[in-house]
C-alpha cells in the first residue's frame, strides 16, 4: 500500500474544482484551505473540456497556476484523469462512443459519463489525455497521487459493448454449448446457435435472463477495469513513484466488483455521501477497509459546503453544525 506522496498520517481535504470558479478567488480558496488544515485535494476530475478544448490542443496554463498555488500553500494534489466526462468535441466527432441504454436510446452530450467504455475511440482518447497530464506534471512538487476517472459504473448496451461482451463470454465460457448450459437457455426458447445472436441484456418483452444480466455486470466490471489499467500503465510509466487509485462508490447501480479492483489500486478510495437516512446506510457505513482485499482505505469524496450539486440519491442531506 502506498500513501499519497509527501504526506504522512491523516489526509484531510476534498474535491477542488477551481475551473468552475473565477480565478480571482483561487488565492482565497487556498488561504481558507490552510486555515481549515487541508493537506490534500483532488483536482481536475471533470475538467477534460478545459484541458483539451479541441482534439490534440491542450490548455494546461490554468492548471499550472492552480497546482503552483496549492504547492505554495503546502497542499498536495490528488490529480485526476478527467475521463469520466469527455468534452463536447469528442461526442460530436465520435457519436458511436455515446452510451446506449437498455431501451436502445443513444444518449446525447450534456451531462457527465457520456461515453461507452467499450468504444475504441473513447479508450484511445482516455489514454492520450492521461499521457498528456502525466507528461506535463510528472515532476511537479504538488503531485501526491493519481485519481483515475471518477466513480466507475457507467454501462452501455451499444454494438461496441455487444461485441466486447461476446469476446468476454467466449473467454469465460469457452464454447457456445457451455454458455447455453450456464444461462439455462432452454428456458423460454433462448437457446443460442451462433455467437452473433448473443447480445447485452437489452429491453425485452418481459423478464430478462438473470444469468445473462449477471454475466453482463461481470463483463462491465472487467471492461472498466481494463480502461483503468490502460491509464494506470501510462501513469506508472511516466511517474513510477506516484501512487495510483480510483474512487469506488457503492450501490446496486454500480456493476463493479470492488473486491477484485482493490488488488489493482495502490490504496482503496471510497466515496461517501452522508445523509440522514441513506439507502442501505448502515451497510455502507459499516464496510471496513479490510473487506476490500485487506487494503487501507481513504474516503475520497463527500457532500460538502463547497459542492455545486448535491448527490443525486439522498432525498435530503443533514445541515452542518454552526461553525
Amino acid at each position: 500500500m502506498n500513501w499519497p506522496k509527501g504526506l504522512e498520517g491523516l489526509c484531510y481535504g476534498g474535491d477542488y474544482n477551481p475551473e468552475q470558479w473565477p480565478e480571482k478567488v483561487w488565492e482565497e480558496d487556498v488561504a481558507l484551505m490552510r486555515q481549515a488544515g487541508v493537506n490534500l485535494v483532488s483536482v481536475g476530475v471533470f475538467s477534460w473540456s478545459r484541458l483539451e478544448p479541441a482534439e490534440g490542443a491542450y490548455d494546461f496554463g490554468w492548471l499550472d497556476r492552480v497546482l503552483d498555488l496549492l504547492h505554495e500553500g503546502g497542499i498536495r494534489v490528488n490529480l485526476a484523469t478527467p475521463t469520466a466526462s469527455p468534452p463536447p468535441w469528442f461526442s460530436l466527432a465520435h457519436p458511436d462512443a455515446l452510451a446506449v441504454t437498455a431501451d436502445g436510446v443513444r444518449l446525447t452530450h450534456g451531462s457527465r459519463d457520456t461515453y461507452c467504455v467499450a468504444a475504441p475511440a473513447y479508450r484511445e482518447a482516455s489514454v492520450r489525455i492521461a499521457r498528456a497530464l502525466a507528461g506535463r506534471y510528472a515532476g511537479h512538487p504538488a503531485l501526491a497521487m493519481w485519481h483515475v476517472h471518477n466513480e466507475y459504473g457507467t454501462g452501455c448496451h451499444c454494438d461496441h459493448a455487444a461485441a466486447a461482451f461476446r469476446a468476454w463470454l467466449r473467454a469465460r465460457h469457452g464454447s457456445l454449448e457451455a454458455l447455453n448450459d450456464a444461462w439455462t437457455t432452454s428456458f423460454w426458447s433462448q437457446h443460442y446457435s451462433a455467437w452473433e445472436q448473443v447480445m447485452p441484456p437489452r429491453a425485452t418483452q418481459y423478464l430478462p435472463n438473470p444469468a445473462q444480466v449477471l454475466d453482463f455486470r461481470r463483463f462491465l466490471s472487467d471492461e472498466m477495469l481494463t480502461h483503468f489499467r490502460e491509464q494506470k500503465a501510462v501513469l506508472r510509466e511516466l511517474t513510477p513513484d506516484v501512487p495510483v487509485t480510483t474512487n469506488f462508490v457503492f450501490g446496486d447501480w454500480v456493476p463493479v466488483n470492488q473486491w477484485d479492483w482493490a488488488k489493482e489500486v495502490d490504496l482503496v478510495a471510497i466515496d461517501h455521501y452522508p445523509a440522514e437516512n441513506p439507502p442501505g446506510g448502515d451497510r455502507v457505513r459499516r464496510r471496513p477497509g479490510a473487506r476490500l482485499g485487506g487494503r487501507a482505505a481513504v474516503a475520497a469524496d463527500g457532500a460538502g459546503r463547497g459542492d455545486l450539486h448535491r448527490p443525486a440519491w439522498p432525498p435530503s442531506a443533514p445541515a452542518r453544525s454552526p461553525g
